[in-house]
């Protein structure tokens, strides 16, 4: 999308530019769009194509008529002029084409703006200092001063006083529809006597289906071998695949006698291409070597690889030796056939193509580096060397950029381990559920250290550089004999003089091999027993069990604590022994209750009690749970006035099946009115709580009830007496 952008302001600032003439010769903007490989693009009698080359990258050819014209690398932003025509390259889609902006070079036809001029079917019909109106095939025009616009195939400009005409191309595009692209470059060559000379050939199936590749020579001199090779096998026709490229070889072999011009023509599928060869006599040692070199220089993203193909020829038996200097920390080697060589020897005629290899590292600078080639030719008829400059633009970098690991922890099955431990240096990171870790590190060389708990440990070294995302895959293997123990819980929780519950005990076999476990307690108070079982209902003690690698068994512990033991919290520990000396101790936390009952009675449920007096009355407090009781408090709640005591109103603890006793002392105030009243009795400890009431019928003395009924007496007779005398009146 970027270069797609920077291609459109491109072309915006080229149209901007051309209204303004300043000169008889103008170069115009006549064509911007997309060129598929195999798309012919006519301008006037000049011809655009593009191809593509073996690695993919875009070529510009131009031609003017039949003759053969020139071509470059589609660098993005570059520029190539040839004679008047300029192409400018954009950006390249693999589905659009090559993006490109051609600039045709335009001579100019002044006339004196001035009503009444009739020239190339233009009339002019008015003039003023800033407009002129122009007559064109029936309709009028009118152009402002210093500005021009495009009428058919004339450009006009109007400059306040001339109207300056320019005759554009005629501009064509033709799409061949074809899917198949030849990428031939060579129209002519020099070559010598004895000379065997390797041409490549390549060829693009632009298209989603498989095709067939049709390979032929269809002329050449009689006594001259000449063939189209792939990997040194001659070919007539080969499948090739969709999206992809077939890089042929046209190998040709001069004879000794040979000598003046001659021609070979070949054929891919239906095109035809034809070779002009000329044939001299070499002058001496030095010129009857040759070297090519289609590319001299490349744009590369840095953390890439550029390529320079190297074709060197010799008239004679010799051993060629080629030398590379690249930048610091640069990589640089040359292949041939796909391996890396330093020297090969030819012999007399032959030819070889070597690939000159540049490894840009990612934290390269941007901009221009050299890349220097020594081309050694040592043989029969002497030694020579040679040179050549390579370069290559750097115009994207990663350098000071952190790296990024992506590193992905399995076992030897391929399983994902998660929760790994994960060291780079001096920090420790830890894999996820998937077993992956992602992390950025500055750019250097490290050393991964990968462990988990029945994992053998695993080292790695790792090389990251600047901007690069990485990913790495260590595998760390089971250890021959590990295993894991669960518990249900870390407290096991026990009641007094109940049945004990079973608790679960998990082993898992994480080892490779099966192995067998004995089963052991230690810590057990004294006079307690514990057992193991299979199931929670069986009864068959259990003291081993054996357990597949990979799966796991679950048994069960039974814990009987003694008669007399007391409720409260008891440490024991859990050991599992492998057979292979393996041993786990797991810590287990028995919390031993008991049965809380308190059973309480009042020795008197009811009192009788003469107002003025007090009573004592006993309450009896027995522990039937198994567990003690503690802290007894026991309070009365009694009527206004009266007085109630407790002794003892606390206890600080009643151990199980024993009993106690505190005494009730009720006081009832003189002045009571006789009658039945209630004492609220309420027993509290930390663990229950009891209440009742005590029946209290308070009665008055004697000598009360006495002097009572001889006041009732007296008022009965006062209450007759006064009768009688009433009744009388």
């Amino acid at each position: 999308m970027k270069k797609i952008f920077l291609s459109v302001v491109l072309v915006s600032l080229l149209l901007m530019n051309f209204p303004v003439l300043s000169s008889s010769d103008k170069w115009v903007v006549v064509y911007t769009g997309y060129l598929k490989p195999g798309d012919i693009l006519s301008v006037g009698d000049y011809t655009i194509t593009v191809r593509q080359s073996i690695y993919g990258s875009p070529y510009i050819f131009i031609k003017k008529g039949s003759e053969w014209g020139t071509f470059f690398k589609a660098d993005f932003g570059a520029s190539l002029e040839y004679e008047n025509i300029r192409v400018t390259p954009g950006s390249y889609d693999s589905e659009k084409g090559l993006f490109v902006v051609v600039n045709y070079k335009v001579t100019s036809e002044e006339h004196k703006a001035k009503p009444g001029l009739y020239f190339k079917g233009f009339e002019i019909l008015n003039v003023t200092n800033s407009t002129v109106k122009i007559k064109y095939s029936g309709k009028i025009l009118t152009l402002l001063a210093n500005s021009s616009a495009r009428i058919g195939s004339y450009l006009l400009e109007f400059t306040g006083s001339t109207v300056v005409l320019y005759e554009l191309p005629k501009v064509v595009v033709s799409t061949s529809g074809a899917e198949l692209v030849v990428s031939f470059p060579y129209r002519e060559i020099t070559v010598f006597p004895g000379e065997t000379i390797q041409l490549p050939v390549f060829v693009t199936n632009n298209g989603s289906e498989k095709v067939t590749v049709k390979a032929g020579i269809l002329s050449a001199p009689a006594d001259w071998d000449v063939g189209l090779y792939y990997q040194g096998v001659e070919i007539g026709s080969m499948d090739l695949e969709g999206k992809s490229t077939l890089s042929l070889e046209l190998r040709i072999s001069i004879p000794q006698n040979a000598s003046g011009v001659h021609y070979i023509k070949f054929s891919i599928n239906d095109e035809i291409f034809t070779l002009k060869v000329k044939v001299k006599e070499p002058k001496g040692v030095e010129e009857g070597v040759k070297v090519y070199t289609p590319i001299l220089v490349q744009e590369v993203e840095a953390g890439e690889s550029a390529r320079f193909p190297l074709v060197i020829s010799t008239p004679y038996d010799a051993n060629i030796s080629i030398s590379l200097h690249a930048p610091t920390n640069w990589k640089a080697y040359s292949t041939y056939q796909n391996m890396r060589v330093s020297e090969v020897s030819l012999r007399k005629g032959e030819s070889v193509v070597f690939d000159v290899v540049v490894e840009v590292p990612r934290n390269a600078d941007l901009g221009a580096h050299e890349i220097k080639v020594g081309i050694a030719v040592e043989g029969s008829q002497g030694s020579i060397t040679k040179d050549i400059t390579f370069v290559i633009n750097v115009y994207k970098t990663y350098k000071g950029q952190k790296a990024t690991l992506k590193l992905a922890v399995v076992d030897d099955s391929g399983m994902p381990v998660p929760k790994a431990t994960v060291k780079i240096e001096n920090e420790t990171y830890g894999t996820d559920i998937n077993g992956l870790l992602e992390v950025e590190l500055d750019p250097g060389e490290y050393k991964v250290v990968v462990a988990k708990d029945g994992f053998e440990k695993a080292e790695e070294d790792v090389k990251l550089e600047d901007g690069e995302v990485k990913e790495l895959k260590i595998m760390i293997r089971k250890e021959a004999y590990y295993f894991v123990v669960d518990t249900e819980s870390d407290v096991y929780p026990i009641t007094l003089g109940s049945v004990s519950s079973p608790f679960a005990i998990t082993i898992e076999n994480l080892g490779r091999n099966d192995d067998e476990y004995k089963l052991g307690i230690s810590g057990l108070p004294s006079n307690w027993n514990a057992m193991f079982t299979q199931s929670p209902e069986s009864t068959l003690q259990l003291t081993k069990i054996k357990v597949e690698a990979g799966k796991s068994e679950t048994i069960y512990l039974k814990v009987y604590p003694s008669l007399n033991a007391k409720p409260g919290k008891y440490n024991i520990t859990l050991i599992v022994r492998s057979s292979s000396g393996l041993v786990k101790e797991v810590p287990i936390k028995i919390d031993l209750t008991g049965i809380y009952q308190m059973d309480v009675n009042l020795m008197n449920y009811r009192l009788t009690i003469t107002a003025g007096e007090e009573r004592e009355t006993t309450i009896n407090i027995y522990n039937f749970g198994t567990a003690p009781i503690t802290n007894i408090r026991i309070s009365a709640s009694a009527p206004k006035g009266w007085e109630v005591y407790v002794e003892p109103q606390s206890i600080p603890i009643l151990d199980p099946k024993k009993p106690t006793s505190a005494m009730i002392r009720i006081k009832v105030p003189k002045g009571t009115p006789a009658g039945d009243y209630r004492v609220r009795i309420t027993v509290k400890s930390d663990q229950q709580e009891w209440n009742d009431s005590i029946r209290v019928v308070v009665r008055q003395k004697s000598t009360s009830a006495y002097i009572g009924i001889f006041l009732l007496i007296l008022a009965f007779v006062g209450v007759i007496l006064m009768i009688r005398r009433v009744g009388r009146r």
